[in-house]
């Protein structure tokens, strides 16, 4: 039995907005913006991701991701990666998968 399909509703120009913010805020940060941007892409994504039956929107994908806890995540892993001189970053990549799946839930429309 199928639950139903999923939808993402994005378009290139939002795309283009999101990574553009995203460039301003590594640059303003020298660099500490890239241990965030993969939850905000992540978040980015998911937010626009809804569920369809038989053609018709029926439920949303929310990711509630609040700051404190993102910000200890972060910290975290921006130490383990100089530690390891980078080398963690690539695990990091899976636990914010993870993370972010996490603190996702589907809500009704």
């Amino acid at each position: 039995m199928t639950v139903g399909k999923f939808e993402v509703d994005l378009d290139i120009a939002s795309s283009i907005g999101h990574v553009i913010v995203w460039y301003l805020l590594m640059i303003v940060t020298i660099g500490l913006g890239v241990f965030v941007y993969p939850y905000a892409l992540a978040k980015f994504i998911l937010n626009k991701t809804y569920i369809v039956e038989d053609g018709k929107r029926v439920k949303k994908l929310q990711v509630d991701l609040d700051l404190a806890s993102q910000i200890g995540h972060v910290v975290i892993w921006i130490i383990l990666s100089i530690v390891t001189f980078g080398l963690a970053y690539f695990i990091f990549l899976y636990q914010i998968g993870k993370f972010v799946l996490n603190k996702t839930e589907v809500v009704d429309i």
